[in-house]
């Protein structure tokens, strides 16, 4: 299957389960150019046999970066760059991340740099980069001052997609993957709604024919999104952060730490149907369904209860805040989502202990 993310001249295919071979489509698009291809040290072991073959048939360049959201770094960032730096590789390069959100971040960043920039191929090997942070462009490293606050837009050349990769993600990492998924049930319209809803626990189970379906309809959404808002200019892809807010916020408050992105997520989304409710963005006939769906989502013990005041103030780091005010994304109608930046603190405080009292042990 292949779907295409329209951005004129920079368009890019997103191939889903294609039959044929990445190396072969890879010459084939690319002829005559250098790979350099950047892992990290968990994929390296796992997938140390594929890893051989893509080495015989395109000769890469290799940079294997640690494992984890913490060292999604400046310093990891420039280790990639000084290992491209260091190789014969021109500007006719090809840079390829063969991995999850963080490795995708990185090679991407690092390719947006090198020379002043390359092509690059993202090949996620988690369901939370296949239906997120493969598309659109987005590349960057985290900060002591928060997640994400220096990168570049920088979109892929193409995306590889083989849901084959699932079948080795841990339970911890599919789970999280799964609240990008569900998210798009906020963001993505009534069917996109009922569909999450009707489907979760078939999602969570990795039901084949019903992920895959997810996964389709993730990418074709957030394909749309960015073909109408490519650098959030207009503010109608910041709907892809619902839930971010909070979830961004917990994850600068444990150090990036013993929480993956896609947990905090979830966290985060309840939080922000929570604040929703109060603030009335939810109508009234839709509250109970919202609720129920969010009181089944599925959210690991955190590990210490966080104080909601320092969450509160973290988010004034986050980059959607603007002129001194922290933007939500609040769920409206079911599949549709508002943008609200008049949040009382005391609203946003009760939201937070709200959602933590729920799920306390």
């Amino acid at each position: 299957m292949e779907l295409t993310v329209q951005l004129g001249d920079r368009s890019y295919p997103v191939f889903l389960n294609d039959s044929r071979s990445l190396p072969d489509v890879l010459k084939s698009r690319f002829p005559d150019r250098g790979f350099a291809l950047v892992t990290n040290t968990t994929l390296a072991r796992l997938y140390e046999k594929k890893l051989a073959g893509l080495d015989r048939a395109l000769g890469p360049v290799r940079h294997v970066i640690d494992d984890g959201e913490r060292f999604k770094t400046v310093a990891t960032w420039q280790a990639v760059l000084d290992t491209l730096l260091c190789s014969r590789l021109d500007r006719q390069a090809v840079v390829l991340a063969f991995g999850g959100g963080v490795v995708g971040d990185i090679a991407g960043f690092a390719a947006s740099a090198f020379l002043r920039g390359v092509d690059y191929v993202q090949i996620p090997t988690t369901l939370l980069a296949m239906v997120d942070s493969s598309v659109g462009g987005k590349t960057g490293v985290d900060h002591l001052t928060g997640k994400n606050r220096i990168g570049a837009f920088c979109q892929p050349r193409m995306v590889w997609i083989d849901t084959r990769f699932l079948d080795t993600l841990p339970e911890r990492e599919f789970v999280g993957g799964c609240a990008e998924v569900f998210k798009y049930g906020f963001i993505g319209g009534a069917e996109m709604f009922a569909f999450v809803v009707a489907g979760r626990e078939k999602i969570l189970g990795r039901d084949p024919a019903l992920l895959l379906d997810a996964i389709e309809k993730s990418i074709r959404i957030k394909a749309a999104i960015v073909a109408e808002d490519e650098r959030e200019s207009s503010g109608k892809r910041s709907l892809l952060n619902f839930g971010h807010t909070f979830a961004h916020a917990l994850e600068t408050y444990y150090d990036y730490d013993k929480l993956l992105h896609g947990e905090a997520v979830l966290w985060g989304m309840a939080c922000a149907v929570e604040l929703g409710l109060r603030a009335g963005t939810v109508p009234a006939e839709s509250r109970a369904e919202y609720a129920a769906f969010c009181d089944h989502l599925p959210r690991i013990q955190l590990p210490s209860r966080p104080s909601a005041g320092d969450l509160y103030a973290g988010m004034f780091a986050d980059k959607k805040a603007a002129a001194g005010k922290i933007r939500f994304v609040l769920p409206a109608q079911p599949g549709t989502s508002v943008l609200r930046d008049d949040m009382a603190k005391a609203d946003v405080l009760a939201a937070i202990e709200a959602v933590l009292d729920r799920t306390s042990p």
